[in-house]
């Protein structure tokens, strides 16, 4: 209420000297410098009237749910932010005063050393639901998904869902890959049907969660971990935007026939079938999950299912597509391991820009681009760092990452001579640093000038 009297003062002020009535000229000046000055910071790449809006439309729908869905409210600070501008659009001001008011939303622009992606956030002493402008549907309904599903991470400190994950690199495997699909098929049948179909559907869903796991070491435990921490924020999203069982399910075949990989994202599809599914049985169950839950045994528990043997698993698969699925992933084994060649003759023996990860800040991914390689290392389809060094932009090509030296690589071959640039990748460096040759004659690093030589 104070920005909207804050605004109309002025309003009323300049009407008043244009009506020729007396004005105290002081004020007037410093009305209309914050007038010019919020006009100068108006965020290009970003309709503010159409942020306003979207705003709007999140904090009557959070403000319905009432805290129905975890105890507490979604509504909080949230800021749309172009990546490409990095202007922002927030509800509320920030601490430090970077934001000014505008149209009853607060406009300025991020500061180069925070990172950009859909994701909650610290920035100025403040907890932060992050939304890149770009990725807010026009349709209503996906637009309140997108953002009920981000400002979930908001919250979830404060609910201790929050749990540190890691990559499933076995689920870019053909057999966890499979599996997998087995389990979301059953899923997506029992999410449609009834009664006695649809306890039968869950029953062979968690035969084939088993004999998934059973295969591969620790793979409980950390899918677990990402099913709570992903999984539970895109239920959350479907949710608060009134999703239909049916209307979850049309999506998640969608978003299965477009992912590239699923060690990371398959959470999104998991997450809101089991949740969907629990909530069909009536259970508070929200109310007593910890950062290790395992949704498939707790909706076993509701429905009072568990999983069948292996053998069973293998007999039932031909229910659910499994002879179609399993010629698919067969043959996509096989160029994922041409794959995984290219990439060792592009990333590992190729030339490389080598940069330090040690002094990463910030970065972001697209989850359905994310590709183990070898013990603790990882290749991002599309990737962005923010470090000491500058910004490396990955928008279509392809970043090693590996956790045993604290190194990022990027292909030389084809790149820029000054080192700068590549095929999918640029290199933005702040001042004090460079490209310099490496350690092997074909490759150059990133490193911090020799001051003595300048």
């Amino acid at each position: 209420m104070r920005v909207g009297n804050r605004w109309l003062v002025i309003a009323l002020a300049l009407g008043c000297a244009a009506a020729g009535l007396a004005v105290d000229s002081s004020a007037a000046e410093s009305r209309a410098t914050g007038k010019v000055a919020a006009e100068r910071e108006a965020p290009a790449g970003i309709d503010v009237v159409t942020a306003a809006q979207y705003l709007r439309e999140f904090d009557r729908l959070c403000r319905k749910d009432g805290g129905r869905l975890w105890g507490v409210s979604l509504c909080g600070p949230m800021l749309f932010v172009d990546p490409v501008t990095r202007a922002v659009v927030a509800n509320q001001a920030d601490a430090a005063g970077r934001l000014l008011s505008r149209a009853r939303v607060f406009v300025g622009a991020l500061p180069p050393d925070v990172g950009i992606a859909n994701t909650s956030m610290e920035w100025g002493g403040t907890r932060w639901t992050m939304i890149m402008w770009g990725a807010l549907d026009e349709d209503h309904t996906g637009r309140l998904r997108l953002m009920a599903h981000e400002a979930f991470h908001r919250i979830q400190p404060g609910l201790h869902l929050d749990p540190a994950g890691e990559l499933n690199a076995h689920l870019d495997t053909a057999d966890g890959r499979f599996w997998l699909q087995e389990e979301w098929n059953a899923l997506q049948a029992a999410l449609l049907a009834k009664g006695s179909a649809r306890r039968e559907a869950v029953a062979d869903a968690l035969t084939f969660r088993a004999a998934r796991r059973a295969q591969f070491a620790g793979a409980a435990q950390r899918e677990n971990v990402l099913e709570i921490f992903e999984g539970l924020a895109e239920y959350t999203g479907m949710d608060l935007a009134g999703f239909s069982r049916q209307q979850v399910v049309d999506p998640i075949v969608d978003q299965r026939g477009h992912a590239r990989g699923f060690v990371r994202s398959f959470a999104y599809i998991s997450g809101p079938l089991y949740g969907y599914l629990l909530d069909v049985t009536g259970a508070a169950w929200r109310k007593d999950l910890t950062s290790d839950t395992d949704l498939g045994a707790l909706l076993g528990l509701f429905v009072q299912v568990t999983p069948g043997p292996t053998g069973e698993a293998l007999r039932r698969v031909e229910l659910y597509g499994g002879a179609a699925l399993r010629a698919a992933e067969d043959e996509r084994e096989v160029k994922r391991l041409a794959r995984l060649a290219a990439w060792r003759a592009s990333l590992v023996d190729g030339p490389l820009l080598v940069l330090d990860l040690g002094l990463v800040t910030s970065g972001s991914f697209h989850p359905r681009a994310v590709y183990p390689f070898g013990d603790k290392q990882t290749v991002y389809g599309t990737r962005e760092l923010i470090a000491a060094w500058g910004t490396l932009t990955v928008t279509d090509g392809a970043i090693l990452e590996d956790g045993n030296t604290k190194e990022a690589h990027v292909s030389l071959d084809g790149a820029a001579a000054d080192g700068l640039s590549g095929k999918g990748w640029s290199l933005k460096l702040n001042d004090g640093w460079e490209v310099a040759p490496g350690e092997r004659a074909w490759d150059r690093v990133v490193r911090r000038k020799d001051r003595s030589q300048t």
